[in-house]
């Protein structure tokens, strides 16, 4: 037809047609037909209305000067010889923790090179503990005796909270921030019942190093656990390696929500999205500890994915769909279990009912929408920084950059195909030596001392809420978090640390949840720095609460008095209509 001919025509003055997809080279909008879809073709799924499967085309193909991330820090060879990684797993009573757990030792190339820190929200007397039921898997998979070591036990760490506590996943995401070692280089944070290919240390690695970015996070929702064989082997899905690649969203009680993934076939390396997923994350550790999770968000899960795509986003951190099933999810056996599936449901909270939780959940809703600058934000709710957006991007660009209007709650435009990276000073020599020398940080006691001169004569600091359980027959001795065999011995003081924090009882009549944690700002001081005891002092505060007391009192005596009196006047009364 003209025209097609003229789409040639055009193609051809743009630089050229891919015979193996009939598009032109540089065009980033062609459609590739399922005719034409070929096993080199690296194509995404951008939906029925917006062209169907559009042909991958990288920013430098079409422009070699465009602004380029900053490359990785360190080879890719010293980083397989030598390089860490550190696995944070929250489970809330899932019997596959431990499966998980095992997969990541049994499934390594190096075994002794990977550190895992779980938070584990069990039933006691009803759950199976993660950690014990590891020893046991493993020491039948080495072939270890019963009475002997577990093995790479010791390089577990496990946080034990009950279940009756669980406050959602961005709570219980949160407790691990601390846990992570500082000889980590890389950090993967996933859920409890995954499944790995083998030597997904390695792969995983090499795939980081493929997006060529200092700042990359590996993230996407992952696919099903049936697309890794038994024998840890990837499986070639619909014959062009077909992964999830997560770029479309729905409004979901006020907040964006991540819709169902798309897909990609063929790719090359890890391709640049739009959204981040809590269910695969892998990057520099410099990522966790610049964006940890916030703790002040609790019984929340709609908003608990964006919030944080719009923090890494503007601390200048990117996203990027894997090119290759590493990772998998048992949805299978995780969605058939009520016990874990709804953590709000049978065994947990019922935040449909408990009030205190719902005034919890209002607070947790507030502060994510005065983040992100949202319709129903909060303009006297105060952010601690560790928490807030970061300096490198703006909240205009995200919306920009994904087509999520915040302001009015709409969708501009389909960022599913392809994007080009957004550029910020990434070269800033201080700001990489900071994010990436665990040297550069400071030792426990110095962090330990300035943080005691910060809060001293203030209220104490609430526990860390870890269940000491007695674990005598574990090669951790009888506490995991504190035993000399474990790498994680000190790590409660390693890393950044959240602000102070304290309990608000159920009897404080100004709670906004049952023991929700909220920071000690108690006149909405959220900066650490200015936590000194002078800044909440008040004259006028320090007469008005005695005096207040004193006329309560007051009044409470008075009313017993003339109640009394009352009485004494009605008896005197009837003893004198008796004489009569």
């Amino acid at each position: 037809s003209d025209s097609s001919k003229n789409k040639r025509k055009m193609a051809d003055e743009v630089g050229g047609v891919d015979p193996s997809s009939g598009c032109a080279l540089l065009d980033r909008r062609c459609t590739v037909p399922v005719q034409r879809q070929k096993n080199d073709v690296p194509i995404v799924w951008v939906g029925p209305n917006d062209g169907r499967w559009i042909r991958v085309v990288e920013t430098e193909e079409v422009d070699p000067d465009a602004p380029q991330p900053c490359p990785p820090d360190g080879s890719e060879k010293e980083a397989l010889e030598d390089g860490i990684i550190f696995a944070a797993i929250a489970s809330f009573r899932d019997s596959l923790c431990a499966t998980t757990v095992h997969g990541l030792f049994s499934r390594a190339t190096h075994p002794e090179r990977v550190r895992v820190g779980v938070i584990q929200q069990n039933k006691e007397d009803e759950d199976e503990d993660c950690f014990d039921t590891y020893c046991a898997l493993a020491r039948a998979y080495w072939g270890v005796l019963h009475n002997e070591s577990c093995p790479f036990g010791s390089q577990v760490s496990i946080r034990r909270f009950s279940s009756d506590a669980a406050k959602g996943p961005t709570w219980a995401r949160a407790q691990d921030s601390d846990m992570i070692p500082n000889d980590a280089t890389f950090c993967l944070r996933t859920d409890s019942h995954m499944a790995f290919v083998q030597g997904w240390d390695v792969k995983q690695i090499s795939q980081w190093y493929l997006a060529r970015n200092e700042f990359a996070v590996i993230s996407t929702y992952v696919a099903d656990a049936t697309q890794i064989k038994t024998d840890g082997t990837e499986i070639n899905v619909n014959g062009k390696w077909e992964v999830p690649h997560l770029c479309s969203i729905i409004w979901q009680d006020g907040h964006v929500r991540n819709q169902q993934a798309k897909a990609a076939r063929n790719l090359k390396r890890p391709k640049l999205a739009t959204l981040w997923a809590a269910g695969l994350s892998f990057s520099k550790c410099h990522a966790e500890r610049t964006v940890p999770y916030d703790p002040y968000t609790p019984y929340i899960f709609w908003g608990e994915e964006f919030s944080r795509t719009a923090r890494f986003f503007t601390h200048g951190y990117d996203i990027y769909t894997p090119h290759r099933t590493i990772i998998a999810h048992d949805y299978k056996h995780t969605q058939g279990d009520p016990t874990h599936y709804k953590w709000n449901g049978r065994g947990g909270p019922r935040i449909a009912q408990n009030k205190t939780i719902i005034k919890a959940k209002q607070y947790s809703n507030k502060r994510i929408w005065s983040l992100l600058g949202m319709p129903g934000a909060d303009p006297n709710l105060v952010i601690e920084p560790t928490y807030a957006l970061g300096p490198m991007r703006t909240l205009q660009q995200l919306e920009e950059f994904t087509g999520i209007m915040l302001h009015n709650r709409s969708i501009a435009s389909n960022r599913c195909g392809n994007i080009d990276w957004v550029p910020w000073d990434c070269q800033q020599k201080l700001l990489l030596q900071a994010l990436h020398s665990a040297d550069n940080l400071p030792s426990a006691e110095e962090k330990e001392k300035e943080q005691n001169k910060k809060d001293k004569d203030f209220l104490p600091q609430h526990d860390d809420q870890t269940d000491h359980l007695p674990r005598a027959n574990t090669p951790l001795g009888e506490d995991l978090l504190t035993s000399n065999d474990s790498p994680f011995r000190h790590h409660p003081r390693r890393g950044p640390r959240p602000p102070r924090i304290r309990k608000i009882s159920n009897r404080d009549e100004t709670n906004i949840g049952d023991d929700v944690l909220l920071p000690t700002n108690l006149f909405a001081i959220t900066s650490r720095v200015a936590r000194r005891r002078e800044e909440i002092t008040n004259p006028f505060l320090t007469l008005l609460i005695p005096g207040t007391l004193l006329l309560i009192c007051t009044g409470l005596c008075l009313r017993r008095l003339l109640r009394g009196c009352a009485k004494r006047h009605r008896r005197h009364k009837l003893h004198v209509t008796k004489v009569y």
